[in-house]
């Protein structure tokens, strides 16, 4: 007080230096606000009614699309084992197929598809892992892994060829279900949809777009941990069942049990949530571009907001590359990300 009583003229000169260096910070502060998407992204009103999102079966071919109800029958009604296609498909195909399964956002933590092979049943991979150059409709059978299988922990031993020697005992350790774990799967997919409900039943009737996701992303930050995938942690899972049960969940919205989830896992997850506020969302997946991590897997969320398709870091694992934006336009996201080729995302 004294020293303000001698230094009246010094203090008033400081005060107002602060003042204007606080003014100042606050006018960079909104400019640069307002040159990112956040800043211009207004809070529009959304659709009274929750969305499906049919971003990737919608571009399916009708032979591909048949395949992928097909599929997708299996796993919902719980119906695993060795499977014949509706047609033989190639190599594209396949991973069209398989990726609409894998991205359209349903909740299949508890199984997934894999080893395609001929009609004859010889693995067609064995040799080339390069499904692309599988241009001839080869592709007539896969495998539908459940982890309610009872072989679930049967692993295929691989002839010379590619023929597996033990089919006919995965076929049958495949084809029956442990009843006890079946209700497992049934338990894990209501405590999701209860969660689910829990944060819908957050987002008041007058919120808009921008201020919904923005409640999605607080809650997903103050709720949700990210990890890395297995592939990057160098884990390996003894058996397919392990791996469902230890890893797999983590890519998908059931992972809001644990409170874990890769990036996968977030993307979807935000995804849903907006499609439950009336917001088609899918999520869209990569390679990263430039800089720290690049090559390693990456995936957005794509969202349907202010008449646009708005992309969102879902899990803020690359909030240090986008000075913490979360919100990217079209042309941002895909200067960060290489998508998946096999689809259209404009």
């Amino acid at each position: 007080m004294n020293y303000i009583k001698k230094h009246k003229k010094a203090t008033v000169l400081i005060g107002m230096i602060v003042f204007f260096l606080a003014v100042f910070f606050f006018w960079q502060r909104k400019i640069t606000l307002s040159n990112t998407l956040s800043g211009k992204l207004e809070d529009c009103p959304r659709k009274e009614v929750s969305v499906e999102s049919e971003f990737y079966s919608k571009q399916l071919t009708q032979k591909e699309h048949d395949a992928y109800l097909f599929l997708k029958e299996c796993i919902e009604n719980l119906k695993g084992g060795v499977l014949t296609l509706p047609e033989p498909v190639n190599g594209k195909e396949y991973q069209r197929i398989i990726t609409a399964l894998e991205c359209e956002g349903k909740n299949y933590f508890y199984g997934f598809v894999e080893i395609p092979m001929t009609e004859d049943e010889v693995y067609i991979q064995y040799e080339d892992k390069d499904l692309n150059r599988i241009t001839e409709n080869k592709i007539s059978k896969v495998i539908l892994f459940l982890s309610c299988a009872e072989g679930i922990e049967i692993q295929a031993a691989f002839a010379p060829g590619g023929i597996i020697s033990n089919l006919d005992e995965i076929r049958e350790g495949l084809a029956v279900n442990n009843e006890s774990e079946v209700d497992e799967i049934n338990r894990r997919l209501q405590n999701t949809e209860q969660i689910f409900d829990e944060i819908m039943a957050g987002v008041s009737k007058d919120s808009g777009e921008k201020s919904t996701v923005d409640y999605f992303l607080k809650w997903l930050k103050e709720n949700m941990s990210p990890i890395d995938n297995m592939e990057i942690r160098g884990e390996k899972a003894p058996h397919i069942g392990d791996l469902l049960d230890k890893y797999y969940s983590s890519n998908h919205i059931v992972a809001v049990l644990d409170g874990k989830a890769t990036v996968l896992g977030y993307a979807k997850i935000l995804a849903e949530l907006c499609n439950r506020a009336g917001m088609e969302a899918h999520i869209v997946a990569g390679e990263w571009q430039g800089g720290f991590g690049e090559g390693e897997s990456y995936v957005f969320c794509a969202v349907s907001m202010n008449g646009q398709t708005v992309y969102v870091d879902a899990s803020g694992m690359k909030s240090g590359p986008l000075a913490g934006e979360p919100y990217l336009t079209e042309e941002e996201a895909f200067n960060h990300l290489k998508a998946l080729d096999y689809f259209s995302y404009n």
